[in-house]
């Protein structure tokens, strides 16, 4: 791992980002955007079966049906003419499903019967989740190839615990202001981790471009902030009004609940900004100060894009009772992806597989689903 590693950083030192735009007049520079084939009409019989067999199992075939979503989405992303493979054993999963969902059957028993114990469940639950982030990053990397040639993570659980326990303490202790810290040192613990093969990467990024970001959704607030103002100022003077041309005890007028209504999509959408403002400029930044051997990347997602995919989205889902979830995640995953360049200095063919024991524990994939928490992508 250390040779990996050291390997990675000799080749970085040939490759600068100032050198980006003349890659294409260098001789042996390839870019490679990735390419997403996968249709709405294909993955919506994938998923609507999915759907009724998991209900009519019970969730026991949740395994089964997430790996055959993975191995569609994999099976359809290509790179330089080649296709990913999905490797997960739906068996495995199985096991972690039935493991965490067990944890939080005994958690919500002891919270209704013993509820002074409920409190110790959770610390313990909470200390684990760096653990199952640990494990849950090194199964899918594990069972995920390219060219025959598995992906790995290299990152410890010390480091796991660092990034998902250590500063998050720190919080309230620095005013919040460790927040972009915090983050960069997760995209960190994930991008500097990942190797190909016997290939590591190196993640080279800085925590002034994560300051940056914060401070403008910290500006976002501020501007949310003063239309909840300008709402309560209006709902306030409607009041009022109502209350002087009438001399009976003063009621709510329509136009009051009016504003409160109109004033739920504009919070609603300033929270999805927020969200896909971090998301886009930070997977932009972050996979363009990523190098993996040879290998360097580009990522070009638009804020204004991500957003709008996003608000239409949710539209779309709550108008056809659920029945384009389908369509939207094809939508996101294929705009995505198709955002995503590998530049290349030579072939593929240099990079060599590792010989490593399989991941076989999908406990720690179990837990983050479960808790839906962000770990990479």
């Amino acid at each position: 791992m250390q040779y990996d590693m050291a390997s990675s950083q000799k080749h970085i030192q040939d490759t600068t980002p100032s050198m980006a735009n003349h890659d294409e007049a260098r001789p042996g520079i390839e870019s490679y955007p990735l390419v997403f084939t996968g249709a709405t009409g294909e993955y919506f019989r994938i998923w609507i079966v999915n759907v009724f067999l998991t209900i009519v199992t019970l969730g026991v075939y949740a395994a089964w049906a997430k790996v055959r979503t993975r191995q569609y989405f994999y099976a359809n992303t290509r790179l330089a003419g080649q296709v990913f493979s999905y490797l997960g054993n739906p068996t495995a999963i199985l096991k972690g499903n039935l493991i965490i969902g067990g944890g939080v059957v005994i958690y919500l028993v002891v919270k209704e019967f013993v509820p002074m114990f409920a409190g110790i469940i959770g610390m313990l639950l909470y200390l684990a989740l760096p653990f199952l982030i640990y494990k849950s990053l090194r199964f899918n990397a594990r069972n995920s190839a390219y060219r025959n040639i598995r992906l790995r993570f290299l990152g410890t659980i010390g480091e796991a615990y660092t990034a998902y326990i250590l500063y998050p303490i720190l919080i309230p202790f620095t005013l919040g202001t460790i927040v972009p810290y915090w983050e960069f040192r997760r995209k960190k613990y994930f991008f500097n981790n990942l190797a190909f093969g016997t290939t590591g990467a190196v993640f080279n990024g800085r925590p002034g471009p994560f300051y940056l970001a914060y401070f403008m959704v910290f500006l976002m607030f501020i501007g949310l902030i003063f239309l909840i103002g300008i709402f309560a100022a209006g709902g306030a003077a409607l009041i009022a009004f109502k209350h002087m041309a009438s001399s009976a005890y003063p009621r709510f007028p329509k136009g009051f609940f009016m504003l409160i209504l109109a004033a739920y999509p504009i919070i609603l959408a300033t929270i999805f900004a927020v969200q896909q403002y971090l998301y886009g400029k930070l997977m932009n930044y972050c996979w363009g100060e990523t190098r993996m051997g040879k290998l360097r990347f580009q990522s070009t997602l638009s804020v204004w894009r991500l957003i709008w995919i996003r608000i239409s989205s949710l539209f779309a889902i709550v108008f056809t009772i659920g029945l384009l979830v389908p369509w939207v995640k094809i939508r996101r995953i294929k705009y995505i992806l198709e955002n995503i360049t590998v530049v290349a200095e030579g072939s593929f063919d240099t990079f060599t597989a590792s010989i490593e024991p399989d991941e076989k524990s999908a406990i720690g994939d179990a837990a983050t689903d479960f808790f839906d928490i962000d770990i990479g992508l």
